[in-house]
This record gives structure tokens, C-alpha cells and sequence, in this order.
């Protein structure tokens, strides 16, 4: 239920359910468009990739809507205006299939035709990095072959929530959100969004559950290569500096606490794939001139740093939306022997530099 309050008058009014249909909404024209322009309707933060595509070998299908989310899966989003249907899971499952096989160089290809076709000119280089830098997973180096599933809709059939209920118990990620339109007045009306699989209120539990039974005794070949490698350099550098360091996690990338919220020294991989290394300071507080003064202030050390390490000191005030950082660069993304030290040496320059002046910003 929905209900309106005038501040004025202290009444409410209780909003009447109404239809799609009834207000000349389209699900093309309208819904999906809708999606595009603001795609966290439907509860999470995606990139829309491409509409209406219909661009898989021998086959004209068209499906509505191609996406990513911020950890770098590609999400099938299939639209229905006022009644799923009874095949719509169906439908959708054929359309992640045909996305199961793409590649990130391919994704990039259609990413930059979309946006061409919408009045702006990308190079395969911008649509890359904006599809790179949209991502948050520090894992991330390729597309999978299990894409995700998202069913729009303003009514769901039982046939579709029973299969679509029954396909998650097999570690299929699909999702159905339900639109319901209520009527303000002739010219206005408001939308409730609810997500009814999984249930909103236990999705965290539930999606939880689900990764721990999936993941459960199995990290990936990289996975452990990155907890072997930062297990062994914390050891080395633990011996050569005074700072406590915390075990480390499965992934790309691994950060020393300086003492102050959102400010770190960092060891990290660049690249998908990796292509090399990186020993770093991060200012990743939510103020951005919080950020870029204090990387200035530090800026004074660059000579003397680069004399230390005999290394190029690079300085990003303007790194991402808001964040700021330096670090010096090992050409390879390769775990050997010479970058183990390397990182070890460089990281121990850093600190011992660095951490003196960052404490005199508490």
C-alpha cells in the first residue's frame, strides 16, 4: 500500500493501485527506458551496456537489456510490463546462454556502439576503461560464462516464481523485481519497487548462504597465489618495520593501516590481466579536498623518495571520482622471486618516509 500526506493539512490519502496499460506505458518506450537512464531502480548500482540486442549468431532474438554490476558479471535484464508470463524465465535463461560466451574485448565492442548510438563518440579505449573503472572486484580480469539474471515485471506468474526459486538452489543468480504502479492523479502516478526474489529483507542472509555453499573449500588457483604472496612479503617487511599487519585476504591487493580513516599504504596489481604492480599511498576518504591537500603536502618527499628507491614516484591528485594517491610501478604483473623484494624494499621506503608526516595530520 501507498499513501500520500499533505504536510499542510495533516490528511492522507491512500494512493489507488492501478495498471500500466491504463496510462499508455509502454514497456520499450517507457520501462526500459527508464532502467537506462536509472538503472539503481532496480536496487542495485549496474552499468547498462547495451538495449534491444539482437547481435547473437544464428539467431534474431532480441533481448532488452545487457548490464554489468560492480563486480564485473554480466546481468541479462528481461522486461515484461504487466504480466511475466508464463515463459519468461525460460526466455531469459535462453539470453544468458547467448551472453554466457562473451569476452571482455567483445563487451567493450557492443558498450561502445551503444554509447555511439545514443550521440557520443567512444573509442574501444574509453569504453574499456569506463567498463574497467566501473568495476569494484579487485579480482576481476575476465568475464564469466554465468551471467545474472534480472526478471522486470509488474506481476509474476507461480509457474515463474517456482522455477525461478528452483534455479537458485543451483547457484544460478536470478533475480525477479516487481513494479507496482498507484495513481496520484490523472497526470501522476508513483511506482513501487519491490524485490520479491529473494525476499528483500533476507537477501543478504540469503545471498550469503548461497556464496559460503558455493565457495567452501574452493580458492581459485589465483586466489591462493595472492595469499602465498602477501603471506610472504608481510613476513619480510614485518622484520623491518614497526607496524602491526593484519593476514591478509584472497585477492588482488593488500593495505597497511597509517593510523587515520581512509588513508593507506597499499600493495596492489594493475591491470585485467595483471600487467604489473604497484607499491602506493591511498587517500580514499569521501572528501575530495580532504584528499588532494593532504597528497600535496607529501609531495615535498618525491625527490628524496625517488632517490630511495630509484624508482619514478608518480602522484595522482585526480584518481577516480574522489580519491587521490601516489606509488611507484614494477612492469609486470608476474609473481617472482625480484618482485617479491622489490615490493618488500619499495613499501618499507614508503612507510618509513611517509608515516612520520601523515601522523602529523591526526
Amino acid at each position: 500500500m501507498i499513501f500520500s500526506y499533505n504536510t499542510k493539512s495533516n490528511d492522507i490519502e491512500i494512493c489507488k493501485k492501478t495498471d500500466f496499460t491504463s496510462h499508455n506505458i509502454l514497456e520499450r518506450q517507457h520501462i526500459e527506458k527508464w532502467i537506462e537512464k536509472s538503472p539503481d531502480i532496480l536496487g542495485e548500482d549496474l552499468l547498462i551496456v547495451t538495449n534491444e540486442y539482437n547481435k547473437f549468431d544464428k539467431t534474431n532474438e532480441r533481448l532488452d537489456l545487457i548490464a554489468l554490476d560492480k563486480e564485473g558479471n554480466v546481468v541479462v535484464i528481461e522486461l515484461k510490463r504487466d504480466d511475466s508470463g508464463k515463459n519468461v524465465d525460460l526466455q531469459a535463461l535462453k539470453y544468458a546462454a547467448y551472453c554466457s560466451t562473451l569476452t571482455l574485448d567483445e563487451l567493450c565492442i557492443i558498450y561502445k556502439n551503444y554509447i555511439d548510438k545514443n550521440g557520443s563518440n567512444f573509442t574501444i579505449e574509453s569504453a574499456r576503461e569506463k567498463i574497467v573503472g566501473f568495476i569494484s572486484s579487485p579480482d576481476f580480469e575476465e568475464l564469466n560464462d554465468k551471467p545474472r539474471i534480472i526478471l522486470v515485471s509488474k506481476d509474476f506468474r507461480q509457474e515463474v516464481t517456482a522455477s525461478v526459486l528452483w534455479l537458485r538452489k543451483f547457484n544460478l543468480d536470478i533475480k525477479c523485481v516487481k513494479l507496482t504502479p498507484y495513481e496520484i492523479n490523472p497526470e501522476e502516478i508513483v511506482i513501487e519497487v519491490n524485490t520479491i526474489i529473494p525476499l528483500a529483507e533476507a537477501e543478504d542472509y540469503i545471498i550469503q548462504a548461497e556464496r559460503k555453499e558455493n565457495q567452501e573449500g574452493k580458492v581459485s588457483v589465483t586466489r591462493q597465489e595472492y595469499l602465498d604472496f602477501y603471506n610472504e612479503i608481510i613476513k619480510k617487511l614485518s622484520h623491518n618495520i614497526h607496524k602491526p599487519l593484519k593476514a591478509p585476504q584472497p585477492r588482488s591487493y593488500y593495505q597497511i593501516d597509517t593510523g587515520i580513516s581512509g588513508v593507506h599504504f597499499e600493495w596492489g596489481f594493475h591491470g585485467r590481466p595483471r600487467s604489473s604492480f604497484g607499491v602506493e599511498l591511498h587517500f580514499e576518504r569521501s572528501d575530495t579536498i580532504y584528499n588532494r591537500s593532504r597528497l600535496r603536502k607529501l609531495e615535498i618527499y618525491q625527490s628524496i623518495i625517488e632517490k630511495d628507491t630509484s624508482e619514478k614516484l608518480i602522484i595522482q591528485e585526480n584518481w577516480g571520482q574522489k580519491w587521490a594517491r601516489l606509488y611507484i610501478e614494477y612492469p609486470s604483473g608476474n609473481i617472482t622471486e625480484d618482485l617479491k623484494n622489490w615490493a618488500v624494499e619499495k613499501m618499507e621506503v614508503l612507510i618509513k618516509v611517509l608515516q612520520p608526516e601523515i601522523d602529523k595530520f591526526k
